[in-house]
């Protein structure tokens, strides 16, 4: 049977880079897991064999890409949809033993699922490490923030939120307003919770915190992992209103399309003490 490599892999990814197409990159995770655990049938191309024969599972190598990536060995780690992109590409591109998998750049499509499938673990809204910044007045609230947790996709297993917190310093100048939407509720894959933060501050200092909210996955002896958000407060100015300016990020550009097989930003996660 042919194989079906069309368009070899690097003209694949410059078209859609290019502006005549799709300026986002978005993966079916769930198509992804098809591709990732039988890909000869979910790709229709006879000659590759499933991945785990040289990962293991998706949960080993979640855990290198974040070590690899600057992040803890954690095979729930927080993998953001462009970084799985830019090392499944990479090695696409640069590896020799996965040659045969360059079949799927065509359609490319195959390749932003496995990517998603990978980056398929629980996440917040804004993501996780993004800074929510907020003013208000002494002794007056802000304006609140929505902070969204949504289980991955393209499992069997539910999640359960098993604590939600402010931690650090300036945690009792920060208020989560309905914590019991999330903390102790399991979640079915693809389901979220949200929950709300404001800033009441109680003197002129700033105030720095994170929130944290820990969750375990599949049984419950499965280890607990963690989503942190850090937090910021300031004083409004006299006359000033409070701000709402702690925002999770636009849309996906694919302008890393070109560096594809580069390094990429290091993963972080903060832990408590």
């Amino acid at each position: 049977m042919p194989r079906r490599l069309l368009v070899p892999l690097s003209l694949s990814l410059a078209l859609l880079g290019s502006s005549a197409l799709a300026q986002t990159a978005s993966g079916d995770a769930v198509s992804g897991k098809a591709l990732f655990d039988d890909p000869r049938t979910a790709s229709g191309s006879p000659n590759l064999n499933g991945c785990a024969s040289c990962h293991g599972s998706i949960e080993a190598l979640r855990s290198l890409v974040s070590t690899r990536t600057g992040g803890l060995a954690d095979v729930y780690a927080d993998i953001s949809f462009d970084v799985a992109m830019a090392r499944f590409g990479g090695a696409l591109q640069n590896q020799s033993q996965m040659a045969p998998y360059r079949v799927l750049s065509n359609p490319v499509q195959q390749v932003y699922d496995i990517a998603a499938y990978l980056a398929d673990t629980p996440k917040t809204s804004p993501v996780s490490e993004t800074q929510l910044n907020f003013s208000a007045a002494n002794n007056a609230f802000s304006t609140a923030q929505t902070v969204t947790l949504t289980h991955a996709r393209a499992t069997s297993e539910n999640l359960v939120v098993t604590d939600v917190g402010v931690f650090g310093t300036g945690a009792g100048q920060f208020v989560v307003g309905n914590a019991a939407a999330c903390e102790g509720v399991t979640l079915a894959a693809g389901a979220s919770c949200a929950i709300t933060v404001t800033y009441s501050p109680t003197t002129n200092a700033a105030a720095t915190a994170e929130l944290v909210l820990t969750m375990r996955q599949g049984p419950s002896t499965n280890p607990t992992f963690e989503r942190v958000l850090p937090l910021s407060g300031s004083i409004a100015a006299a006359g000033g209103g409070s701000s709402n300016d702690g925002g999770g990020g636009g849309a996906l550009g694919l302008g890393w399309l070109a560096a594809l097989g580069a390094a990429v930003a290091g993963l972080s996660r903060r832990r408590r003490a």
